[in-house]
């Protein structure tokens, strides 16, 4: 090996921070220091990282093949780090979080006190993201993603997982509360997830397998929305049971189109990039959101 371990914490700072400017303040360094240190990186290597203009860098290829690898080396040195010096038992440090909107005002934030009161030393960075993120690409640890996730690498917990029901308020709830036609159901869908608009989905409708397409002329990406938009009278809302448990049980909100029974649950997963090396401040987190999701099962 012809170039300096030394050298990636560096070549990382100006990857994360988006520059050699910021990089430098992060590390306390002169950015003349931060720019030696990344040319003789390259220098070392034979291998252009990232590419550079009076106004902005940006990774090349073999730039973002190398910054995984560092990722990994930079973890593998900061565990081993914490396990000579005794520090494995006391979970510390940066951790940032992504969670959808919904997820993350009436599942998590409540608990958020307990968390910081157990782990102080750990500083969380919560986003809250409508669409699933880019773990790597987007310096995520830990994701929570709702619905069926795809194919990958990344490492799933399941967190919860409930019924899509339909809701209405209650002075509409007479005129809708038994669908006898499916164009009755779709007709009376007005603000729908973007999740669940325009597409087939599977249901049980009056004891056979159909399917149903909503066609809502408002969607979005967040179902708190199409909860506020239910609670005031626009039609009726497919929902997860979760979301409505305190409007049903204060009648705000009611169960309507029983007989109409979605097969698809509603579901949320933790994902995180791997196993290997899981970091302390990571495996509590983890930890802390299956344990307030098993508050709601």
């Amino acid at each position: 090996m012809q170039w300096n371990i030394a050298d990636l914490p560096i070549f990382a700072a100006v990857v994360d921070q988006g520059g050699v400017t910021h990089a430098a303040r992060k590390l306390r360094l002169p950015k003349s220091s931060v720019s030696r240190f990344v040319n003789r990186l390259e220098q070392d290597l034979n291998v252009r990282l990232f590419e550079r203009n009076s106004r902005a860098m940006r990774l090349t290829q073999e730039g973002e093949v190398f910054y995984k690898h560092a990722q990994l080396i930079l973890e593998q040195v900061a565990s081993a780090d914490a396990q000579m010096n005794g520090l494995t038992d006391t979970p510390r440090g940066d951790l940032s979080v992504s969670l959808p909107m919904a997820f993350s005002r009436l599942i998590v934030s409540r608990h958020l006190p307990e968390f910081h009161r157990r782990y102080p030393d750990i500083r969380v960075h919560i986003t809250v993201n409508p669409t699933p993120v880019d773990l790597i690409g987007d310096h995520v640890d830990i994701a929570v993603q709702v619905g069926v996730l795809p194919d990958s690498d990344y490492i799933a917990v399941p967190l919860t997982r409930h019924k899509l029901i339909w809701v209405a308020h209650p002075d509409l709830a007479p005129k809708i509360n038994r669908i006898k036609d499916l164009t009755e159901l779709t007709g009376a869908i007005k603000i729908c997830e973007k999740r669940y608009n325009q597409v087939p989905l599977k249901i049980k409708f009056n004891k056979g397998p159909e399917k149903i397409t909503l066609d809502a002329a408002i969607e979005t990406t967040d179902p708190i929305m199409v909860k506020d938009c239910v609670l005031n009278r626009m039609g009726i809302g497919l929902l997860p049971s979760i979301y409505c448990r305190e409007d049903l049980a204060s009648g705000a909100l009611v169960e309507v189109a029983d007989n109409v029974e979605l097969i698809e649950k509603a579901q949320a997963s933790a994902v995180y990039t791997s196993k290997r090396m899981l970091s302390a401040r990571t495996r509590v987190f983890i930890d802390f959101l299956k344990e307030v999701s098993r508050e709601i099962a």
